[in-house]
């Protein structure tokens, strides 16, 4: 399986693992969280509200619930039925992983321990085993088009109320679910809005020091620049500085990102170069207050625990 569809590049997809792997560490905090197992661009018109949304319940399946596991309606219903923007990303997750499966009947599984083997595959990434695809078979298969359009309504509650993970999941969906539209129609009116929105969403969630994808994501991206993110060395300067603080406070200053992002490192040092003395200032300042707000969510979450 050729993962390029879904990640920008391998380095970028290992730190992007690394990041989530080091958010986990962090505990969830006092955000919301997804707790829906494993199942494996919000529409044009205005998101539904953050804080107390309300969209139409899922039909309850008529199939009896197992004890292993739920079916995807009812679990669905579940998420709904709290009001909780985070729940609304996990019905998000559900509903998404179920529509790539069916699409390509395969998906990316997210494996630490996973090699890669074939050309193409990206380490810490696999491809679904037979025994997952049967299990995924049998919970997304009774999923309807109006239950795979729906998750755009629960990603836009999500990332309306800055839900970790969601302006992630949001720019890779492209605009309206078709990543192509960004190389088909660049010019259309409706593309570019998406992609200002899915820009403003990922420094939003980079900016909160809460959302450690979306600042991996940016310190990454916008050295090379993508469909989604331009090519932009004063943000690649400030979120690569504000990733090295965060994993020198986690993790220790000889850690590994926390080094190769560090202020006098090689690449931070030749990226300052090309820089004015005041936007390096600039850039310095908002990564040190990025730092400073990851460092506020970690205590709050260790106060909440």
């Amino acid at each position: 399986m050729r993962f390029e569809r879904w990640l920008f590049g391998a380095l970028g997809a290992a730190m992007i693992v690394s990041a989530l792997l080091a958010r986990q560490e962090m505990g969830a905090g006092p955000g919301p969280s997804s707790a829906a197992p494993d199942p494996g661009p919000p529409h044009a018109g205005p998101a539904p509200q953050a804080r107390g949304w309300s969209l139409p319940a899922p039909a309850m399946p008529a199939v009896p619930v197992t004890p292993a596991e739920a079916p995807l309606r009812e679990q669905l219903a579940r998420l709904v039925a709290t009001h909780d923007p985070g729940k609304a990303l996990a019905a998000y997750r559900l509903l998404a992983e179920c529509a790539q499966f069916i699409a390509a009947h395969d998906r990316l599984i997210v494996d630490p321990a996973a090699e890669s083997k074939e050309p193409g595959q990206i380490p810490g990434f696999r491809g679904m085993t037979d025994s997952e695809k049967v299990r995924a078979e049998a919970f997304c298969g009774g999923m309807s088009d109006r239950e795979r359009q729906a998750r755009f309504d629960y990603l836009a509650v999500a990332v309306k109320a800055g839900v970790p993970g969601a302006a992630m999941a949001f720019a890779m969906e492209g605009p309206f679910g078709d990543p192509t539209a960004l190389k088909t129609r660049p010019d259309d009116p409706l593309v570019r809005e998406w992609k200002a929105a899915a820009n403003a969403g990922l420094r939003r969630a980079a900016d909160s020091g809460t959302d450690m994808d979306a600042l991996a994501f940016l310190a990454i991206v916008s050295a090379g620049g993508s469909d989604v993110v331009d090519i932009d060395p004063a943000l690649q300067y400030r979120y690569g500085l504000a990733m090295g603080l965060v994993f020198a406070d986690k993790f220790g200053p000889d850690s590994t990102f926390a080094k190769t992002y560090a202020r006098d490192s090689e690449p931070m040092t030749r990226l300052a170069a090309g820089l004015g003395t005041q936007q390096r200032a600039a850039e310095l300042a908002a990564a040190q207050a990025i730092a400073r707000r990851a460092r506020d969510y970690r205590s709050k979450a260790a106060g909440a625990h």
